[in-house]
């Protein structure tokens, strides 16, 4: 090599540092924790369930708030090993749960259609907005984790990475708000509990993106 190419070479790397490589199990543990705070902090501030309290399990609330719980890890999952780009990664695991959370919304819009929950009365209007705003307030302290965590990383796809960050986030915090939440009515649960997920997941495809840029 010539004398102006090692020159070119040691400008090039002369500012580059050392960085500890991200590990999977790290990533998952810190989202793992975020969830369990959030819950924990939810439980303390607004109570849980009575019926959880005494032990007893509506199968509606367990089988979604289940799904919710699901699909949070799944795509909590899918961020972290975004963060670590590899040929042959498969990205779309996801999308299996999100396939399953699905059905919610769709019982929600079947049920209500055919006259089955009331959803426009003010009642049910006040509280689906009362879950869609703790839910979403519930679900940030994921959302920070995944974005900070995504930015120590070289994500190749940052708008799908922001966007499954959202996801995941409104997942867990709409699982940690549906431990507090009494509403067993599908439409609500379909309609209020999905649309924290629904916008989580705008605001993590508009906020996180650029914040992790390189």
């Amino acid at each position: 090599m010539t004398p102006e190419n090692d020159a070119l070479i040691a400008s090039l790397v002369g500012d580059l540092q050392p960085v500890k490589p991200l590990r999977f199990a790290r990533g998952l543990g810190l989202a793992v924790a975020g969830g369990a705070l959030t819950t924990l902090a939810v439980v303390a501030v607004f109570g849980m369930r009575a019926d959880l309290l005494a032990g007893q399990f509506d199968p509606v609330h367990l089988i979604a708030a289940g799904l919710f719980l699901v699909l949070g890890m799944a795509a909590a999952v899918t961020v972290i090993v975004m963060s670590r780009p590899q040929v042959g990664n498969d990205h779309s695991g996801w999308l299996w749960a999100a396939t399953m959370a699905g059905l919610l919304p769709a019982a929600a819009i079947i049920v209500g259609l055919g006259g089955g929950s009331d959803i426009l009365a003010r009642e049910s209007i006040a509280h689906g907005v009362e879950c869609l705003v703790i839910g979403g307030g519930s679900s940030l302290l994921v959302l920070a984790i995944l974005a900070i965590w995504l930015r120590k990383g070289a994500p190749t796809a940052p708008d799908r990475a922001g966007l499954l960050s959202g996801v995941a986030a409104g997942s867990i915090g709409i699982f940690a708000f549906s431990l507090h939440c009494a509403d067993n009515d599908i439409v609500h649960i379909g309609i209020w509990h999905s649309g924290v997920v629904l916008l989580m997941a705008g605001l993590g495809r508009v906020i996180v993106p650029p914040l992790v840029r390189w």
